[in-house]
């Protein structure tokens, strides 16, 4: 909780929103070997699948619990590293037409230039994980603004988005057509985003 906490005190939303998802999965790794995996980032990745499989698949109790968890989850890292309580949930139809918002925003012209000029000039000299943050924030300044637009106002209402997306991260409209768009943004600024995380989770 302590470190939650310490979390408000980030400059910026990316950096906040980085830091308290950090936490949650160092959190995660320390407790899911009480359940069978290993406390590895191969571990966390079979648990995650598992859990979403669990999810789909199973009677309608079981995945009633299990949704429970994920939302008293949620609801610890909004109040510890946002200070806000999770947004009413929403429904699939209305969580499609918000992905496709964010996705059709992450296809704005102009952003698509700015991360594209980063493959020239001042910022083309700067480290890979500088370059990373840059189109980050770009990223995120774009989704907040469409999120504005949605009734989710400033970082509290970001983190209250993305938390009400996730609850419906098993429906490929949601969850795969805004990572396409992502991967497809950090790619337009020399990005391979995949290869990125892959280096980020085997360091």
């Amino acid at each position: 909780m302590a470190q939650l906490s310490a979390v408000r005190n980030a400059p910026d939303t990316l950096t906040k929103w980085q830091q308290a998802n950090a936490t949650l999965v160092q959190a995660t790794v320390q407790v899911i070997p009480q359940v069978g995996f290993s406390q590895d980032i191969q571990g966390l990745q079979a648990y995650t699948e598992a859990f979403a499989t669990h999810m789909r698949d199973e009677q309608p109790e079981t995945r009633k619990a299990l949704e429970q968890i994920n939302e008293q989850k949620w609801s610890v890292l909004l109040k510890h590293a946002f200070d806000c309580e999770p947004a009413p949930p929403i429904g699939l139809t209305e969580a499609r037409t918000l992905a496709i918002a964010l996705v059709d925003g992450l296809q704005d012209a102009t952003l698509l230039r700015q991360v594209e000029e980063m493959k020239s000039g001042l910022a083309s000299r700067m480290g890979e994980q500088e370059q990373h943050a840059m189109v980050a924030r770009a990223l995120i300044g774009v989704q907040q603004e469409v999120l504005e637009q949605h009734g989710y106002k400033g970082e509290q209402g970001f983190a209250q988005a993305n938390v009400c997306l996730m609850q419906h991260a098993a429906d490929a409209v949601v969850s795969a057509s805004v990572a396409h768009a992502t991967n497809t943004l950090y790619a337009r600024a020399g990005i391979n985003l995949a290869e990125v995380m892959q280096r980020a989770t085997a360091g």
